[in-house]
């Protein structure tokens, strides 16, 4: 008889155990859910960004309608990842979702006008592996590493557009193409150095404007080292843009 109660003691306590065990192995964490959140409004705009872009062309290049539906596939994988952290998924299921997004961010564009939201993106899903412990000894994949090339030289340009202009922009020039709508006179620019006659990489910013401006041809050997930089602004009239161009190593 004692032998069957202790049995059953012992048998009781070990499921207990097993049961605490299994539940230590959820992941709470209410930081993890607000970096979800973090990365879930950072594809979104991702993706609004990508798709008004693709949208508004008349003729997209492949590489913008790569980058509009991997964007689509990250900001539905965050929120996928959204409702894992809100189940309290174990870590290593979460680590592995982290590792997943990871490799759809790789093949993020390292250059152009939606390279700071790509870059928002990253931060996020650095904080959410920061915060499961991946690359301290959590196990996983870290995350793709913010571009860190320094910038090697600048173009500011400002000017009027209406409807659509081209900058062609080698060596310390730029010339003003417009493609259609009123031509405006020529804006104003200043180098910080001129473009070398080699392979960089480069980006643009735009600091002031409503329309989308997109690097639509990077410097190579092939183009004689010549940048063109596209503004198409659609709504209607003119406005007033300011861009900061710039190129890495």
């Amino acid at each position: 008889m004692k032998k069957t109660i202790l049995f059953a003691v012992f048998s009781i306590l070990a499921l207990s155990i097993s049961a605490f065990a299994q539940d230590e192995e959820r992941f709470s964490s209410g930081r993890l859910d607000n970096y979800a959140v973090q990365l879930k409004r950072s594809t979104v705009d991702l993706v609004d960004r990508t798709s008004e872009r693709l949208n508004s062309s008349t003729t997209a290049t492949r590489a913008e309608i790569e980058e509009a539906f991997l964007a689509s596939q990250l900001d539905a994988s965050a929120g996928l990842f959204q409702e894992m952290t809100r189940g309290n998924r174990r870590a290593v299921e979460l680590r592995d979702a982290s590792a997943l997004i990871g490799d759809l961010t790789r093949r993020a564009p390292g250059y152009g006008s939606n390279s700071y939201l790509w870059r928002d993106v990253q931060t996020a899903l650095s904080n959410i592996n920061r915060e499961l412990g991946v690359g301290g000894g959590g196990g996983g994949n870290p995350p793709p590493p913010v571009d860190n090339r320094p910038i090697i030289g600048r173009l500011y340009w400002r000017g009027n557009v209406d409807d659509k202009l081209q900058l062609i922009v080698r060596n310390g020039n730029v010339e003003h193409r417009t493609i259609s709508g009123r031509a405006y006179p020529d804006g104003t620019f200043s180098f910080t150095a001129e473009i070398p006659n080699r392979k960089v990489d480069v980006g643009v910013e735009k600091k002031k404007g409503r329309g989308n401006v997109r690097v639509i041809q990077q410097p190579a050997k092939a183009n004689d080292f010549t940048i063109v930089i596209e503004i198409s602004d659609t709504d209607g009239g003119a406005r007033e843009y300011q861009l900061e161009i710039y190129w890495r190593q």
